[in-house]
């Protein structure tokens, strides 16, 4: 005795069916072409339909167990291209995920362009989608409206409904396992590749810093360095002309040493700005520091140029007193503006102790009663 195929019962009615022929869909498959609606949703998107149809008391039902994502359809609004590499595509995983079933149909997503055919999306399904009770299911999200249309009698005739019916359908777990764990390996590797170029800007940003730090420890170590040979050559060209003018009272001590420091002053200052120059950092605290010592050194410059003119003068009468002392004659000092006996005496015979015999000399009672432009008569020592 020949078993009758039963309808499932465990089913839910969308809309209300009639007449002859009728529509189940299954639950895995319903809801997958709905997350595909609902996926980046402004796009067309489209799937294949796979099942089988049966006649059940007189009516002609046709079952839905399983879908695929048209990865490779070329969609518009209107349109969809289903060449060869497609169908390629399409045969290779019903073969795989759905083996002993057949393409009953394909489905159509357009966002907020209702459910409504037109002539290019019926061309569409007549050209690929062939034959008596093949199917076209359409969903607009937007609107909340779906449904399917059945090809008879030479058309597409738009069911009043269809069912879900719910069963195991282990054929389409296979398929959305595999399918979500390739969207997770894309995901994962999106990641990487965004993980990759913020590993490269943190890079970028951590070398040009490390510049940064390199060019001001350069700036710093030049600052030090120079400070200290500054240092150094002031003690030692300090005490060297403390010596000097100990030797000489008609130079001031305090206009050498500030002369001598403002000098090296300037150098240390242009090796500094020199410094900061090749390393291309600005600075404004060392600009406010430059204007500061610019400021002090044009208080300063007419004291410097009296102390280099006293020095030189100096130098000029000690080399005439050394030419003098290699001598057997007398000869004749004139005395200059701040002149002493006592710095006379030193200056041409490099001792104080000769003054009674320059006052002897020329006939000088009154200590230091002598003036600018006065010839005094330097005796032989």
């Amino acid at each position: 005795m020949k078993t009758e195929q039963q309808l499932p019962k465990n089913i839910r009615q969308i809309g209300s069916p009639v007449g002859h022929t009728k529509v189940y869909i299954e639950d895995y498959v319903i809801t997958f072409l709905n997350a595909l609606a609902m996926d980046r949703n402004t796009f067309v998107r489209g799937a294949i339909l796979f099942g089988e149809k049966k006649n059940i008391s007189n009516d002609t039902v046709i079952f839905v167990r399983g879908a695929i994502e048209g990865q490779n359809l070329e969609l518009d609004l209107d349109e969809a291209v289903f060449d060869d590499a497609v169908w390629r595509e399409i045969y290779q995983q019903k073969d795989r995920f759905f083996p002993d079933l057949e393409v009953i149909g394909w489905a159509l997503s357009r966002m907020g362009f209702s459910v409504r055919l037109n002539d290019k999306i019926k061309k569409t399904h007549f050209e690929n989608f062939p034959g008596e009770g093949k199917v076209l299911y359409m969903v607009d999200h937007l609107e909340q409206e779906d449904a399917f249309y059945v090809y008879r009698g030479q058309d597409l005739v738009r069911q009043n409904g269809y069912y879900i019916y719910y069963e195991r359908n282990p054929m389409m777990q296979d398929y959305l396992v595999e399918r979500n764990q390739k969207i997770r390996e894309a995901q994962s590797y999106e990641n990487m590749l965004e993980a990759k170029r913020d590993e490269k800007v943190i890079r970028q940003f951590r070398e040009k810093i490390s510049k940064t730090a390199k060019a001001s420890n350069r700036r710093g170590m030049l600052r030090k360095v120079t400070s200290a040979a500054a240092a150094a050559m002031v003690l030692v060209v300090g005490g060297t002309m403390y010596y000097y003018a100990k030797n000489d009272t008609s130079v001031d001590l305090k206009d050498m040493v500030r002369g001598a420091v403002q000098t090296m002053g300037d150098g240390v200052k242009n090796q500094i700005s020199k410094g900061e120059e090749d390393d291309e950092i600005p600075s404004t605290l060392e600009t406010e520091e430059e204007t500061e010592e610019t400021t002090q050194n044009t208080e300063e410059t007419s004291t410097q140029k009296e102390t280099s003119t006293r020095k030189e003068t100096s130098e000029t009468a000690a080399t005439t007193a050394a030419s003098a002392r290699n001598t057997n004659s007398s000869q004749t000092y004139t005395v200059r503006r701040g002149d002493t006996l006592v710095s006379i005496s030193k200056r041409m015979y490099g001792t104080q102790k000769k003054v009674e015999q320059i006052k002897n000399a020329n006939g000088i009672e009154d200590g230091d009663h002598i003036y600018p432009g006065q010839k005094l008569l330097i005796p032989n020592s």
